[in-house]
């Protein structure tokens, strides 16, 4: 399914209100009672929203639909029609203990089910979601060459070099694009100047929020395959295939994956420890620097 095209204002925020309303509701709720109670109004992010917005319900059923397709949300037709959605059961243990005041939790749910639901589409022969193949390629990319949040002043001409512009086509989709990627922990934006921002990508929230689930010492390389495993938009070689063959393949590690890594270890949460034998090691590159990797060690899992 393409979010971006499909349903451009579906997004991180509405899909965590609904899962916590529908975490209370066992029985599942009709669609019309949804509208009513969650004021989809509320829900709806007023920066960059086009006139697609005009309508606020839209957010509900857009994501809604994105829901179910990641698989947070199941949906039947009830008595007179109408269809009743609920929380996926395999879901709701994870849902129901969410505190109120942290969305960290369910960000990496989101991410991982994103990942993963895209994972599934490639090895069965399927394109991914569109928002899911741009995560790959813009977290393939050089983290110290960031992009404009402008369309126009980069980002067009870079998608459109990649052979990505089928995923992502124009300045809407770009700002729908730069709500799910800051929404899941994946970039922030630096403003310089008056005039121009920047589009910071930087997976280092999302690979802290995983290394729970992450062994805690391992070979490198058998470690980073392991982070792919749980969420390949970090750079598993499936997804990489997926993108066009104008796109970045680096070998190895990505840049901002190695960025997260190294930062991990100055914060003392990851050990990194260096490997001489270069058939073993996992490379990480940023810029003109490397390091060879023989082994990970997580010193810490926060909290």
């Amino acid at each position: 399914m393409d979010y971006l095209k499909r349903h451009v204002l579906a997004s991180v925020p509405a899909l965590l209100v609904i899962s916590r309303y529908l975490a209370t509701q066992l029985d599942g709720v009709e669609e019309n009672e949804l509208q009513r109670v969650l004021r989809p109004a509320a829900m709806a992010e007023t920066r960059g929203v086009s006139s697609a917005g005009d309508d606020p319900s839209i957010v509900l059923t857009s994501s809604l639909s994105v829901g179910e397709d990641l698989g947070l949300f199941d949906s039947e037709r009830g008595g007179r029609g109408r269809r009743i959605w609920k929380l996926t059961d395999s879901i709701r243990g994870e849902v129901g203990p969410l505190p109120s005041t942290d969305s960290r939790v369910f960000r990496s749910l989101v991410l991982r089910l994103l990942s993963s639901r895209a994972l599934e589409e490639v090895r069965a022969g399927n394109k991914p979601s569109d928002v899911a193949l741009a995560l790959t390629w813009i977290l393939l990319r050089d983290p110290l060459e960031p992009l404009s949040v402008n369309w126009d002043k980069g980002p067009e001409t870079a998608f459109e070099k990649a052979g990505m512009r089928n995923t992502v086509e124009n300045v809407e989709q770009w700002g729908a694009f730069r709500r799910w990627i800051r929404s899941l922990g994946i970039a922030t934006v630096a403003q310089v100047g008056r005039q121009d921002a920047y589009l910071l990508v930087d997976p280092t929230r999302a690979l802290l929020d995983v290394l729970d689930r992450l062994p805690q010492q391992e070979r490198a390389e058998q470690w980073f395959r392991q982070l792919h495993e749980i969420l390949p938009v970090l750079g598993h070689p499936a997804l990489i295939s997926a993108l066009p063959q104008g796109s970045v393949r680096p070998q190895g590690i990505s840049a901002s994956v190695a960025l997260a890594a190294q930062k991990l270890k100055r914060r003392g949460i990851l050990d990194l420890a260096p490997s001489a034998d270069a058939s073993t090691a996992a490379v990480l590159r940023i810029g003109d620097q490397s390091w060879r990797i023989g082994q990970v060690l997580v010193a810490e899992v926060a909290a």
